[in-house]
């Protein structure tokens, strides 16, 4: 039969011989081993009814080399905070320090009296109390106990300054000036659930400790004893209303953490095994200026510094807001320097920290949104917002969605509610991601941007992550992570030395995080063994 075909249609079997022969080949090529070893991963049975978006794009060959659902929108989670600190890096600067000060209207008489208030003055340091910076991966900390950041050296410092210019008492009110970002303590799209944790404390000019407290829960002496409950820092921010009780040795240890939206009550309840060696919960403070006004007030104190008048709090005045309301005081008792803005960037990429990247992002609001230019100005006409530099989540938007538009980034195809990726409502699409990682590459400060990200199997989010494969170290990306929704998203090296941008998002599925990181870290691998460019 086959030789009868080669008969009759001598020419059309040449024709099918080379297709199938071209086809073999093709299905040789780098991209093709690439797209099969995705598909291999993607396509497993559990993750199937799950929406995939996938970009990848190689740098040296200039060129897509897998897609899949890249013009489609996705929930990026954390991975917002890459757009928020590359704009942080180019707009206020990787040098740029907060300031922090307390200062005054008043005078100090010969008595060492401050006739007047004291303000203490937020400049927006994400990290006043500086226990965490410079940044040092866990693995480097020689397996030491994680301990709860202590704001005591910090406020020390002020209180010290303080005294010595030679105020003995105050006579008016400690003024926590909250003034140089707008009352939004919390940007739209966030959960109810997540404001009691750590990673959904509120937002603040003058924050101090993540605006947040660590419980720790231990048993007591015998079975049926109550737990052990203690606060650090303490102060009178909470009323605990503790309900644990301590279980027999090797019985149930099961904690549950309540606090009503509003309340000041804190509630414990559950049990702890005899014999457990405690727990510890971070627990976000809902109104974080009081805390921080009580723990400077005992700073105060410990320097000879006593206030006779009461804790107040000002904050920026409603709409139409005034840049820096508050803020101009004519006598400097004390001031705080942050280190430079890299040192926080790479801490708060590596380490995924919430409440950092939307205080950049209020940050990014008082700054002149920069003009689009029109060489660079994507398909869709873009217009700059008119000034507002009001420090509020909009204007900081308004400034972040200028930015990407002048690196070329579609506007249409990034569209943000927050600056750190735990609202909801975000939406990007794994092409515009990709856009932004190539323009970052041209940046002068993109080197510092791309040590900023976490290192698979080696520090950051990424630290346990693709431990002893090849991706080890070869992987530069921000995670992100929120309740069926997953992304990765950043730099890779080949083992043949060649450098892509990628974009992984897995949205809607139900594996569980463990399965879906899995999953991703896969795809990276595949990544990594990518063949080189000469076997095109």
């Amino acid at each position: 039969m086959l030789s009868a075909l080669r008969r009759l249609l001598p020419g059309s079997f040449l024709l099918v011989a080379l297709l199938v022969g071209g086809m073999a080949v093709a299905a040789k090529t780098p991209e093709a081993e690439l797209a099969g070893r995705i598909q291999a991963v993607i396509g497993q049975e559990d993750s199937d009814t799950a929406f995939w978006g996938i970009e990848v794009y190689s740098l040296d060959r200039d060129r897509t080399l897998y897609s899949r659902n890249a013009h489609r929108y996705f929930t990026p989670a954390s991975v917002t905070k890459l757009f928020t600190t590359a704009a942080a890096l180019e707009l206020i600067g990787p040098d740029y320090q907060f300031r922090t000060v307390v200062g005054t209207r008043g005078r100090i008489d010969r008595r060492g009296r401050l006739l007047g208030n004291l303000h203490f003055v937020g400049g927006g340091d994400p990290e006043l109390a500086g226990c965490e910076l410079p940044y040092v991966p866990d693995r480097e900390k020689d397996g030491e106990e994680e301990e709860a950041c202590d704001p005591t050296p910090v406020l020390d410092s002020l209180a010290a300054q303080v005294a010595k210019r030679g105020v003995r008492t105050v006579t008016g009110d400690l003024v926590i000036d909250q003034s140089l970002f707008a009352v939004e303590p919390y940007p739209p799209g966030w959960s109810v659930g997540d404001l009691l944790w750590s990673y959904g404390a509120p937002v603040r000019a003058l924050s101090l400790r993540d605006n947040t407290i660590q419980v720790t829960v231990e048993p007591g002496e015998r079975s049926g004893d109550p737990a052990v409950v203690t606060i650090d820092p303490l102060t009178g921010v909470y009323q605990v209303e503790n309900r644990v009780n301590t279980s027999p040795p090797g019985g149930e240890t099961i904690l549950y953490v309540r606090r009503d939206p509003g309340s000041r009550v804190l509630m414990l309840t559950g049990a702890i095994a005899l014999g457990h060696r405690g727990r510890k919960i971070e627990v976000a403070v809902e109104e974080a200026s009081q805390f921080v006004g009580e723990l400077f007030t005992q700073a105060l104190e410990r320097h000879g510094v006593r206030v006779e008048g009461q804790l107040r709090v000002v904050y920026a005045p409603p709409a139409p807001l005034v840049r820096g309301a508050g803020r101009s005081l004519p006598v400097v008792l004390a001031e705080h320097r942050s280190l430079p803005l890299i040192e926080a960037i790479r801490f708060l990429n590596k380490e995924s920290r919430n409440l950092d990247a939307e205080i950049l992002l209020r940050m990014l609001g008082q700054q002149e949104p920069p003009e689009a230019q029109m060489a660079e100005r994507p398909r869709h006409p873009f217009q700059p917002p008119p000034r507002r530099a009001d420090g509020s989540t909009q204007a900081g938007l308004e400034v972040l969605r200028a930015w990407l538009a002048n690196a070329g980034v579609d506007p249409k195809e990034v569209e943000l509610r927050d600056g750190s990726g735990l609202s909801r409502r975000n939406l990007v699409t794994p092409r515009a991601v990709v856009q932004f990682l190539r323009a970052v590459k041209e940046r002068p400060w993109a080197a510092l941007f791309r040590d900023s990200l976490a290192v698979a199997g080696v520090d950051g989010t990424l630290e346990r992550r693709m431990l002893n494969s090849s991706a080890t170290g070869r992987i530069r990306a921000k995670t992100g992570s929120l309740a069926n929704n997953i992304a990765l998203a950043g730099y890779a090296q080949t083992r043949a030395g060649e450098a892509l941008v990628f974009a992984l998002f897995l949205n809607h599925h139900t594996l569980g995080n463990g399965r879906a990181t899995q999953l991703l870290d896969r795809l990276c691998e595949a990544m990594v063994e990518l063949p080189p460019a000469d076997s095109d």
